[in-house]
């Protein structure tokens, strides 16, 4: 599907990252290193289940849905 260059708000992906960074505790952090942060990611995206990054990714204008 066609998306925009530039376009965040019609990306499905940018709610994700939204919900990762306000509710996976990313939030007012400071990590020691980048392995701390791709762990604590890592961590974050094995927590999700299907059901919830529906919630979060789908729109309701996408044709095509998981």
């Amino acid at each position: 599907m066609f998306q925009p260059s530039r376009s965040p708000e019609v990306s499905p992906v940018e709610n994700l990252w939204h919900h990762i960074r306000e509710k996976g505790g990313f939030k007012n952090r400071i990590f020691e290193s980048l392995k701390d942060v791709e762990d604590t990611l890592a961590e974050q995206l094995e927590n999700l289940d299907k059901e919830t990054i529906k919630s979060i990714c789908l729109y309701h204008w996408m044709k095509y849905k998981v």
